[in-house]
């Protein structure tokens, strides 16, 4: 039970959010937006372009 509990609490961190929004939005083939490489994004603009091509259903170009 402990390993859970520490396991949804490392979940919860910026980094792993990071981790997250951008091994979706490669999933799906977005690699690169404003200019930037994902991993070059601030969070803001990270879950901006994730609500837009993930979220959304937008193509990626």
């Amino acid at each position: 039970m402990l390993h859970q509990e520490m396991k949804s609490e490392q979940n919860k961190t910026p980094e792993f959010k990071k981790d997250f929004y951008i091994q979706q939005l490669l999933r799906i083939g977005v690699y690169k937006s404003f200019g930037k490489q994902l991993y070059e994004l601030s969070m803001d603009e990270l879950q901006d372009v994730y609500l837009k091509y993930y979220v959304g259903g937008d193509i990626a170009q």
